[in-house]
This record gives C-alpha cells, structure tokens and sequence, in this order.
C-alpha cells in the first residue's frame, strides 16, 4: 500500500510539473505567432490609411505607412512580456507603448489595442 502511495504522489507531481511548463509557453507560442507581415487598411478621418508591419524572429520590426499620400518608414524593437505587446519604435524615436493583444480567424487577424483604447486590425500576409 505504501509503494502504491509514492508511485501515485511522483504521478502527481510530474503532472504538475508538466502543467506549469505550459503556462510558462503561452507567450513563446504567441511570439512564434506573431512573426510575420501582418497588413491593415482602413477608412480614417475620411482618406485610406494601410500599414504593413514586419515582426522578426530577432524581436525587431519594421513598419511602413502611407495615408494622404505619405509614407512613413518605421522601425524598432518588439516583445511580449505579461500578455502585452511591448513595441519600441527607434525610426523615428517615439515613447514605448505597451498594448493589448489577441489572435482570431485561426491566428491570421492580429488585433492590436493601445493604451487609449484604439484598435487596429491586420491580417496575416
């Protein structure tokens, strides 16, 4: 009886210890997911605004945007720390913002919500 009880308690405690490792990957598998070009265009303040943003592996991005006939070139840094999308711009220097983040339509949409509250959606390239 006594060999059935610690054979059940290391059962026990493998399974926990194999529970925990997942917690501890949500946010690999969602950089894993974010990698990639993601595309938005959408109607703003009356004129066509798209944005194309690269993440790459080495946690930097580059971003272009074009809206009223502009185009904007950026560039900078990324990383996801306690569910949050922390996005660094270097080119040109902005403040660091820290947004929420979600995945749907089978991982290909990425919706991005800064600290205001605005939402943008893109899709997976």
């Amino acid at each position: 009886m006594k060999k059935q009880l610690i054979i059940f308690g290391v059962i026990v405690l493998l399974i926990t210890i194999g529970l925990s490792g997942c917690l501890e990957n949500k946010s690999k598998s969602d950089e894993d997911k974010i990698i990639g070009t993601w595309a938005s265009s959408e109607l703003f303040q009356g004129s066509t605004r798209n944005i194309s943003i690269i993440f790459l592996s080495n946690k930097t991005f580059e971003t272009v945007s074009t809206y009223k006939g502009e185009t904007k070139i950026g560039s900078g840094t990324w990383r996801i720390v306690d569910d949050k999308l922390e996005i660094d711009i270097t080119k040109p220097t902005v403040s660091p913002s820290i947004n929420d983040y979600n995945f749907s339509n089978n991982f290909n949409t990425l919706t991005i919500t800064d600290s205001t509250g605005t939402k943008i959606d893109f899709t997976k390239q």
